[in-house]
C-alpha cells in the first residue's frame, strides 16, 4: 500500500460523498463505547460502510509541542477502519485532504444544500 493509493482513496471518498454514493451517519461521541472516545473529540463521529467494511471519521484536538513546556492545541481529522464492535483495525496516516472529506461529510449530513435551495426559491 502506497501513500499515493491512500490519497487516491481519500479523494474517491470525497467525490462519492459529494455525489451521494456514500452516506455517512452522525454519532454522538458519548454514544460510542470504545477506545476512541475521550474529551478531545470535537463534534460528531461520522460512520459509513463500504463493501462490508466500516469506517469512522472524526475531528479531535491534540497538543502540538514547540518545546517541553510550550504547546498549543491543534485540530486534526482521523479516519479509521473499524470492526463491527468499534475497535480500530487500521488508522489512516494524517493528511490535509481529510479536512476536505470532513467538510464534505458535514455538508451532506447537515442537509444544508436542500435548505439553501428551499430558501432561494422563496
Amino acid at each position: 500500500m502506497t501513500e499515493n493509493n491512500i490519497s487516491l482513496f481519500i479523494l474517491e471518498l470525497i467525490k462519492k460523498t459529494m455525489q451521494g454514493k456514500i452516506e455517512w451517519q452522525m454519532i454522538e461521541p458519548g454514544g460510542v463505547s470504545n477506545k476512541i472516545y475521550d474529551d478531545n473529540i470535537i463534534g460528531f463521529i461520522y460512520r459509513t460502510e463500504i463493501m462490508d467494511k466500516h469506517f469512522w471519521l472524526y475531528k479531535y484536538k491534540a497538543k502540538y509541542y514547540r518545546d517541553e513546556y510550550d504547546w498549543d492545541w491543534v485540530e486534526k481529522i482521523k479516519l479509521e477502519l473499524i470492526d463491527s464492535n468499534g475497535n480500530s483495525l487500521y488508522e489512516f496516516k494524517y493528511e490535509y485532504s481529510l479536512f476536505d472529506l470532513y467538510n464534505a461529510i458535514r455538508e451532506k449530513t447537515s442537509g444544508i444544500s436542500s435548505i439553501l435551495d428551499d430558501l432561494l426559491k422563496i
